[in-house]
């Protein structure tokens, strides 16, 4: 990362950044639940919901939970958003594959990290990449973590993704659990999504 890109905590008025890196990084997934609660509200996009989750101030889906990679002139080119996931917070219908067809979500649910530091997405403006910002952030989040008294960090990545999955391991994650994408056109990834954590598997 140049000297002239800085990292510092994210700003409410950066909420709609966020949403547009987590849509951006989740391969569609976040979109496809922001799309559900805008179709019961007229006039509101998936993106209008997404940033309006950010922009709180409390929860895990907060823009509090977010740190931004900003240019000289203060423009956003990355963020990262990441906490801590404990039996506090948990999805309390997790369960093991095979799932139905329906339940796009399930193997996430699955995959999550029980205490653990859960970097939820981390994503740069393509024209920005290959510059050092992501491995910055991911490094950044993963001392919020320490600090917080958590020893393992982790994240979900896509199986099809070889690059990104050998630069996260370039980074000391390692593969610890897969699950079976469950299909939907929204979602732009086939296959396994895979957990990875800094921790290896025991």
């Amino acid at each position: 990362m140049t000297d002239l890109i800085k990292l510092d905590r994210a700003r409410k008025q950066d909420s709609r950044f966020i949403a547009q890196m987590i849509a951006l990084a989740s391969d569609g997934i976040a979109s496809i639940e922001w799309q559900q609660q805008a179709a019961s509200e007229p006039g509101r996009s998936a993106l209008d919901v997404g940033a309006e989750t950010y922009a709180s101030e409390d929860g895990d889906y907060s823009y509090r939970n977010s740190w931004i990679a900003r240019d000289a002139n203060e423009q956003a080119l990355g963020m990262i958003l990441s906490f801590a996931l404990t039996e506090k917070n948990r999805s309390i219908d997790a369960s093991p594959p095979p799932y139905r067809d329906d339940d796009i979500f399930a193997p996430y649910r699955y995959l999550e990290a029980v205490n653990s530091w859960y970097i939820c997405g981390v994503a740069v403006l393509p024209e920005y990449r290959q510059q050092g910002i992501a491995r910055a952030l991911i490094q950044q989040s993963i001392s919020d973590g320490e600090q917080a008294g958590l020893e393992n960090t982790s994240l979900i990545a896509m199986a099809e993704k070889s690059g990104l999955i050998a630069y996260y391991q370039s980074l000391g994650f390692h593969i610890t659990r897969r699950a079976p994408i469950v299909e939907h056109p929204q979602i732009d990834a086939r296959g396994e999504a895979l957990l990875m954590e800094t921790r290896p598997a025991t």
